[in-house]
């Protein structure tokens, strides 16, 4: 998105539910009869941004696959996509979280912070 005078503009920080952990791992992302293997560089128990130059539209649903760390578990789950913006990325929130999956996404992002 680009502002006024050519800036770009970025999504408001400040509407962000949750805190976020760095995280920068391999995630397996499935929609609209895609399947690709994206970066993403944090995490939160509400959702993670992907960097991709080509972005799912705004509201596509997808399945996840990824791991917080080396020996640590895959976590497979799904979201939708809230941002999305050609060229950088997307923003994914999660739906439907196991409690399983949801507490150890917390404690991630609680030791990471």
């Amino acid at each position: 998105m680009e502002g006024q005078g050519g800036d770009l503009v970025t999504p408001d920080i400040d509407k962000r539910q949750h805190r976020r952990a760095r995280l920068i791992t391999e995630v397996k992302c499935e929609a609209m009869n895609r399947d690709e293997v994206l970066v993403t560089r944090d995490v939160s128990v509400g959702g993670l941004f992907l960097t991709t130059r080509k972005p799912f539209p705004l509201n596509s649903d997808v399945a996840l696959a990824f791991s917080l760390g080396p020996g640590q578990p895959s976590i497979s789950c799904s979201g939708k996509v809230v941002y999305s913006m050609q060229g950088l990325g997307m923003g994914i929130e999660f739906s439907g979280l196991k409690e399983e999956t949801r507490l150890s996404l917390e404690k991630f992002v609680d030791e990471g912070v």
